[in-house]
């Protein structure tokens, strides 16, 4: 994984919504951002090492709400997190088949 990455998750969409952030400071802007839930399936650390799915569970990634239109409850997909915020979304695909 790149140095830039964070969790790599593989699981199923339970929820996916959008939401309004508030502004957390004068003259910005609210904005809208997709809140997804997953039932995971397997996850690994920044290192690849594997994660107890347990400690995951109703855990809620965020991303740019342009994912809303494009992914569906049901849909299995591979998420990538930041390795900053490791419930924010870098990259969101059609998971591989195991």
């Amino acid at each position: 994984m790149g140095s830039d990455e964070g969790m790599r998750v593989v699981g199923t969409i339970r929820s996916i919504e959008l939401h309004t952030t508030s502004a957390k400071f004068q003259n910005v802007t609210s904005r809208q951002v997709a809140k997804l839930q997953l039932d995971i399936e397997r996850a690994t650390d920044e290192e690849g090492e594997d994660l107890d799915i347990a400690n995951l569970v109703d855990l809620q990634f965020q991303g740019p709400a342009e994912l809303v239109p494009r992914f569906h409850e049901g849909d299995r997909v591979q998420i990538v997190t930041s390795a900053e915020s490791s419930l924010h979304i870098t990259s969101i695909r059609p998971a591989p088949l195991s």
